[in-house]
């Protein structure tokens, strides 16, 4: 990444970033009590990262997370969106976009319905958007104070627009390419697993594995691995390390399987 690139992209995280965390900071402050009257609470995760991609993106990079909840009554709203972007010598090098908007409603004590909306982009795996919609339910199975372990299994449809890079033989024996864009619908499942431990005051762990599915072609599969552990410094910052991996069974013609991200991150929660 060019310096002039890389102090541009800088500079656009650190004003949305602050931005976002003033804003949200600035509301919670004068919510509070209305909120506690009402029923409802709002807090919200934020953290800018320094990421290392390997896979079909390669680079050092910025990456931007918010997780915003509202809890009201037996009902919560969770809406999430990252992405992380570098560009060396005008050239894209990391290119991931990701957001929801999920809905839980809880019917028991340990179980919940949940349905939510999702849109992903990763041009440089070949995937110009894929965005998603699907139902289904969730369960608490421990909740103790050392130990969270919930799974959620949700059933819905897909649509996906795809670019192909389909390799071939030039008379001149040297490899040539052409692109190839296609789309497609199909009914998908979704199941993940998360566990939160507690490993001490001020430290937790927190694992998440998520298996997708095409329903209408079980070679198409992915795997989304998770693993984070933060630090908390006082009661609004933390720092946290991550590993993400995201495997697809069938990945875009073309391009790798497998995608990793390492993360460093500031985290401030409101």
């Amino acid at each position: 990444m060019n310096g002039k690139s890389f102090s541009s992209i800088s500079k656009i995280i650190s004003v949305i970033f602050f931005v976002v965390v003033l804003s949200g900071y600035i509301l919670a402050e004068e919510n509070e009590k209305k909120s506690e009257e009402k029923g409802l609470t709002y807090n919200s995760n934020n953290s800018l990262s320094l990421v290392l991609t390997r896979g079909n993106n390669e680079n050092f990079s910025f990456s931007f997370d918010s997780d915003q909840y509202i809890d009201f009554n037996n009902n919560r709203l969770n809406l999430k969106a990252r992405f992380i972007n570098a560009t060396s010598n005008g050239t894209k090098k990391s290119d991931y976009y990701y957001s929801h908007l999920k809905y839980d409603r809880k019917i028991k004590s340990v179980a919940y319905l949940l349905g939510f909306i999702r849109y992903e982009r990763n041009k440089l795996a070949g995937y110009n958007f894929r965005w998603a919609f699907s139902l289904g339910g969730g369960a608490t199975w421990i909740n103790r104070e050392k130990i969270i372990l919930t799974s959620e299994l949700a059933f819905g449809w897909n649509n996906e627009n795809n670019t192909q890079r389909i390799a071939q033989q030039s008379i001149a024996s040297s490899p040539q390419s052409w692109e190839k864009t296609i789309s497609t619908s199909f009914l998908s499942s979704i199941f993940t697993n998360k566990a939160t431990f507690i490993v001490s005051e001020s430290s937790q762990l927190n694992l998440q594995e998520t298996l997708f599915f095409n329903l209408e072609d079980f070679d198409d599969y992915r795997a989304n691995s998770h693993v984070s552990l933060s630090v908390a410094i006082n009661k609004h910052f933390a720092l946290s390390t991550s590993v993400q991996i995201i495997y697809q069974g069938m990945p875009v013609e073309g391009f790798e399987s497998t995608d990793m991200y390492l993360l460093s991150s500031i985290v401030i929660t409101i």
